[in-house]
């Protein structure tokens, strides 16, 4: 993998081909040396399910990878193409109707936008492999 997005991680389990992956999510300030006394710093666990190539145990510590095309894929899913759909809502409702009505409409638009992706998340996740390779 090229371009990746990576991650350091800990396994938590191991079946398979499959490692239970445990990652700390960090806000880019936790680094600061001010940030535990500032409440905007957060760092959160998140559990990743990804593929290994070499043989894995409990506790490694691992490095989990994701293509990079794929975090822009989530972008789009999550972010752009939501809001397109709001801003095409709100301005094809603004020429028929009053600016709350259209502002309501839009919003519940989006309703219906992620109902299909939860539909769909199965045929989603698909698109979104993590690797895991063991760390030097």
């Amino acid at each position: 993998m090229s371009e990746s997005i990576k991650h350091k991680g800990i396994v938590e389990s191991v079946s398979g081909t499959e490692a239970h992956v445990r990652i700390l999510q960090t806000s880019a300030c936790s680094g600061c040396h001010a940030a535990k006394s500032c409440m905007a710093a957060d760092a959160r666990e998140k559990y990743i399910d990804c593929i290994i190539t070499e043989p894995l145990q409990t506790g490694d510590e691992v490095t989990v990878l994701i293509e990079q095309r794929t975090g822009w894929l989530a972008v789009l899913i999550a972010f752009i193409l939501p809001f397109l759909l709001l801003m095409l809502m709100l301005w094809l409702m603004g020429m028929f109707f009053t600016e709350s009505i259209a502002g309501t409409v839009a919003l519940c638009s989006l309703l219906p936008y992620y109902g299909i992706v939860a539909l769909l998340r199965k045929r989603i996740k698909r698109h979104f492999v993590f690797t895991a390779l063991k760390s030097l």
